[in-house]
């Protein structure tokens, strides 16, 4: 409730659990590790017909 910055009442009585879990966890994370380069749907495609020949 807090990390969402929510009032008790908006989490008890206007919000329904299902979606407080989603928000949950939607809300941004720290995140560690190398960058992910975008890949073209192009080279997507010739690396998918390169493995199955």
């Amino acid at each position: 409730m807090e990390n969402l910055h929510l009032t008790y009442e908006e989490v008890v009585y206007k919000i329904p659990y299902r979606n407080l879990v989603l928000m949950q966890k939607d809300k941004l994370h720290a995140v560690y590790g190398d960058k992910v380069e975008t890949v073209s749907a192009r080279s997507m495609l010739g690396r998918k017909n390169a493995v199955k020949r």
